[in-house]
């Protein structure tokens, strides 16, 4: 099956799998941002403390460049969702750590590749964003890093599916800026942009190949 990756180069098939061994470090990445929140969460500085649940949708796109040549591909929608623990430092400042599945990835039309048919390229990250939050009435502005964790990632083109978790670093790091609204009974509304800051592209035979995740996100939450 002809990829995305045509553009730039043929996917190297020959390189040894490391599923189990990314697998194993991006868990000790994510246990250990959980361990950090949890002890944020125990210190007594933090008096108001609220766990909660949110879920909403990515609409998710990505930028590629090599040596001038730029491409921005087609958006594409996914779920997001998971937890979060609001720490409220005073008044008008909170600290919100979150933990969350998000679908990323891209759409290339038929006609880019010299084919007729549609790329999508499905990438699947645990997210960490870590963010701050000023309060202004029932609204509040949002920013801060986050922190993204490769789960999977397939191409899909004419009704054929390939693996290319490979092709892609483990990690990747952003930015999220946003604005969100709180009603009293425990419900907000956010909308946030989240910038890639990272080159995510991890391919011997892409070298020099740049690619960027920028998504914008809208969930709703509830907290306990």
């Amino acid at each position: 099956m002809r990829t995305i990756y045509s553009i730039f180069g043929e996917i190297n098939h020959g390189r040894p799998c490391l599923l189990f061994t990314q697998t194993y470090l991006i868990m000790k990445k994510v246990i250990f941002l959980v361990a950090v929140m949890l002890l944020v969460v125990s210190t007594g500085s933090f008096a108001q403390a609220k766990f909660g649940l949110k879920a909403g949708v990515n609409f998710a796109n990505q930028d590629w460049s090599s040596e001038g040549l730029s491409l921005s591909p087609d958006s594409k929608t996914g779920l997001v969702f998971g937890g979060f623990v609001n720490l409220k430092l005073s008044d008008d400042f909170a600290l919100q750590p979150e933990l969350l599945y998000a679908s990323k990835g891209t759409k290339f039309d038929g006609g880019i590749f010299d084919s007729s048919e549609e790329m999508d390229l499905k990438m699947n990250y645990l997210s960490v964003p870590v963010m701050a939050k000023y309060y202004f009435g029932g609204f509040n502005l949002q920013a801060g890093p986050t922190f993204d964790f490769l789960l999977s990632a397939d191409v899909e083109s004419g009704g054929e599916e390939e693996d290319v978790k490979d092709e892609f670093k483990g990690m990747d790091l952003g930015l999220g800026l946003g604005l969100g609204y709180e009603l009293p009974a425990g419900l907000s509304i956010d909308a946030r942009y989240i910038l890639g800051l990272s080159d995510i592209s991890d391919s011997e035979d892409m070298d020099g190949v740049e690619i960027k995740n920028k998504t914008f996100q809208v969930t709703v939450g509830f907290s306990f």
